[in-house]
């Protein structure tokens, strides 16, 4: 089984670095139709809000259980996949 990353961890990896090096590439991503749709997944009932304050004051965990209902919901996980392949690597 794969290793998962805690989400805060994934901003420092290799990939992220050379992600955010490439402007364009940052901006597409976050123009996708893909992106904005994983965002509204996530700002459902205000629980990236609260989830993002919460991890702010060192409490991961409910970030880290946002994140996990996402990809047990299957529409979820195909937005995710689908970003992940859109990613330059």
């Amino acid at each position: 089984m794969a290793k998962q990353q805690q989400p805060g961890n994934v901003l420092n990896s290799p990939q992220a670095a050379k992600l955010l090096k490439d402007k364009a590439a940052v901006e597409s991503l976050v123009k996708s139709p893909d992106t904005q749709a994983l965002m509204t997944m996530l700002n459902q009932g205000g629980g990236l809000k609260a989830a993002a304050e919460a991890a702010m004051k060192g409490d991961a965990s409910q970030l880290q259980g946002l994140l996990n209902r996402l990809m047990q919901d299957p529409n979820g996980a195909k937005v995710v996949e689908r970003i992940n392949k859109s990613v330059p690597k």
